[in-house]
């Protein structure tokens, strides 16, 4: 048997008590971690830290914990800092405010477990609509989905359209799926594509030469699928649909959506800046991608009553800038477009 270790990563700031109920859930997995590394950048970290102590004391006597400052209040810088932490051989990364169903790390490591030669790099979970307790068959429907009717396959290709896959343009050649291992099979798993939204697991000595950008600031979306595009030149990334999470809160509503879609879009083409090995393609690909959505857009927002065109705007917008982003003579681009994105985060 191929036993393997595995730890909690989780970033927070000014939300303990979505950070408690988070720990309740990694605490009480039927297959327990080792470890658990936090960093938080509230002011008040050290209460924080307390109640986390205080409130599960019982357990820190078989499980490691870390409980650190942010060095850089960001998510990516935070996220590398917890990893750079931890010792375990295998890694789930955690917002604070995503609760993991009682066996989601059990089915998660059975995974890695039947993968001794180490093909697979990451796995992914998948989100359920309700929290642990309530979930009233959704392993079933997730394990054996009904045939949709042609209303829902219309309304999936859509979404298949609007996913963050979808949104995300690779720097080089396009992440390819390939076959699980022999063995694989037997847990449940399949291939799967980029890992994003808070549901991320991987081998740890992997995300260790990769890490999360330094590029990106704050919420930084597009942070995953970067850090899972890297990673799938260790190994393969697989979806374990049995492995269940539930995201709690999901930030909806902190920024409009003008300006979330435009963070997206910069931060896409920053990303392309710094990784791609041929500006020229990274430009004509984002310049496609930005126009495919502007015009998808261009439908989907007046029909659900969004008449300023928030996300053509956005996309539109991206499509402009790429000329500039792609080949203005930055002295220091990564400094120039910290400071981009503090205003962008500050503003109104």
């Amino acid at each position: 048997m191929n036993t393997l270790t595995w730890g909690m990563i989780v970033c927070t700031y000014n939300r303990v008590d979505f950070l408690v109920e988070c720990l309740k859930h990694v605490l009480g997995q039927t297959r327990p971690p080792s470890e658990v590394c936090v960093v938080d950048a509230s002011d008040d970290w050290e209460a924080n830290r307390d109640r986390v102590k205080e409130t599960y004391a019982d357990h820190w006597e078989r499980v490691r914990l870390v409980y650190e400052p942010a060095k850089v209040r960001s998510i990516t810088y935070q996220r590398t800092q917890a990893l750079q932490a931890a010792e375990a051989d295998v890694i789930i990364s955690l917002d604070d405010d995503i609760y993991l169903y009682p066996d989601a790390a059990e089915k998660v490591m059975d995974v890695y477990e039947s993968d001794p030669d180490e093909r697979i790099a990451m796995v992914a979970a998948l989100f359920a609509h309700m929290p642990p307790g309530e979930d009233t068959g959704q392993r079933d429907e997730a394990a054996a989905p009904k045939a949709p009717g042609l209303a829902s396959q219309l309304r999936q290709l859509l979404e298949n359209q609007l996913s963050l896959d979808a949104h995300f343009v690779p720097y080089d050649a396009p992440h390819e799926p390939g076959e699980l291992p022999p063995g694989v099979e037997t847990t449940g798993a399949r291939v799967g594509g980029l890992v994003n939204g808070g549901r991320t697991t991987f081998r740890r000595k992997f995300g260790l030469q990769e890490g999360w950008s330094p590029l990106l600031l704050r919420y930084a979306t597009h942070e995953d699928s970067d850090f899972s595009y890297r990673m799938s030149k260790h190994g393969l990334l697989v979806l374990q649909p049995e492995a269940l999470f539930f995201h709690a809160d999901g930030n909806d509503g902190r920024y409009d959506r003008f300006r979330s879609g435009t963070i997206r879009v910069l931060n896409l083409m920053a990303l392309h800046r710094e990784s791609s090995s041929s500006r020229l393609r990274s430009s004509l690909r984002l310049t496609a991608t930005f126009a495919r959505f502007a015009g998808l857009y261009a439908l989907i927002d007046p029909a659900r009553k969004r008449f300023s065109l928030p996300n053509v705007r956005a996309y539109a917008l991206g499509a402009g800038l790429v000329p500039f982003f792609m080949f203005y003579p930055f002295e220091d681009f990564r400094g120039w477009y910290h400071e981009q994105q503090k205003r962008l985060y500050n503003r109104g």
